[in-house]
């Protein structure tokens, strides 16, 4: 789970610019824009150029470009769980003054540090909309990114002191672990469900005398067991082409399916999953998970027998 991350470089421009770049709004140019990519208001409309700030800068020095420029602070944004508490502990322990994030952006300095706070995962782009608080900190840069290193877990608890702790087996037939196991982590580390503590080889035994080899992955998360769980069942299946098991288990018991929702079916849940999930990963993850079902079902497809029932021993 990614906590915390660099935002863009924010410079508000006055004159003739003569660079290439659509112009839009700051606030698209805001949710395009990557880390440490930068945006370039003029008056009501902004550019985003897909470089670092000093690059930027280099190439307005050597064009020799007539332009007034005023930087805004070094922004730095924070996923936190509760926004009010998030915002409160950040406060305590890096000082500055709670404003409004456009107004935090407009009036902050580059001899200051903007800090912007979301719920939102961020290994996404963001919206203006995502940001819930902002914190101007009279400190430099280096100083509260030094800070908030230290301090992010502690803000974490403070914001949240009651995480939940998830248990993740994942079974396969035909012990194609590598490509299922890659599915699982691609999928929790793109979506941010949280943080993987441990993982591992270990053993399960689905009914009696039966011993089956599962991976087996500790999850340190603020989603429900529910969430997590449905998101998963969109693994398992690919339509009704089952690809592997995988239990979610809470304090030592399994979360079955028929607890996570209204469904008429597993199936049903699957294939529900499924669309949201390919709604969510981003493109490049998504390619790859699909460049590994793809592998998946060909290796499977070698096998005399095809899983099914028999093959299941998950809830």
């Amino acid at each position: 789970m990614r906590l915390l991350r660099l935002g863009p470089a924010i410079f508000f421009a006055k004159g003739n610019l003569k660079i290439s770049g659509e112009l839009m709004k700051p606030e698209e140019a805001f949710k395009l824009a990557k880390e440490l990519e930068t945006i370039i208001v003029l008056g009501d409309l902004a550019v985003l150029i897909k470089e670092h700030p000093w690059k930027v800068l280099a190439d307005l020095i050597n064009f020799k470009q007539s332009l007034t420029i005023k930087p805004a602070a070094p922004i730095i944004i924070v996923r936190v769980p509760d926004v009010k508490k998030g915002m409160m502990s950040l406060k305590e322990k890096l000082g500055g003054k709670i404003l409004e994030p456009r107004e935090a952006i407009i009036k902050s300095s580059p001899s200051d540090t903007l800090v912007l706070i979301t719920e939102k995962p961020l290994t996404r782009a963001l919206s203006f909309e995502d940001i819930k608080g902002a914190l101007i900190v009279p400190k430099k840069f280096h100083d509260v990114y030094r800070i908030l290193v230290l301090e992010i877990p502690m803000v974490m608890i403070e914001a949240k002191p009651e995480w939940n702790e998830i248990i993740i087996k994942l079974y396969d037939t035909f012990e194609n672990y590598r490509e299922n196991i890659e599915r699982l982590v691609l999928t929790i580390e793109d979506l941010d469900l949280g943080l993987i503590v441990a993982e591992g080889w270990d053993w399960d035994y689905p009914r009696p005398l039966l011993k089956v080899p599962v991976y087996k992955l500790k999850l340190i998360t603020w989603e429900s067991p529910e969430r997590i769980k449905f998101l998963l069942k969109g693994l398992e299946y690919k339509g009704y082409k089952r690809l592997c098991d995988i239990d979610v288990i809470v304090e030592g018991e399994k979360l079955s399916w028929i607890h996570v929702g209204k469904f008429s079916s597993k199936f049903e849940m699957a294939l529900k999953a499924r669309k949201e999930l390919e709604s969510m990963l981003s493109k490049e993850v998504l390619e790859r998970i699909t460049e590994l079902e793809e592998k998946l079902f060909k290796m499977e497809s070698r096998n005399q027998s095809e899983p099914g029932e028999s093959g299941e021993y998950g809830k």
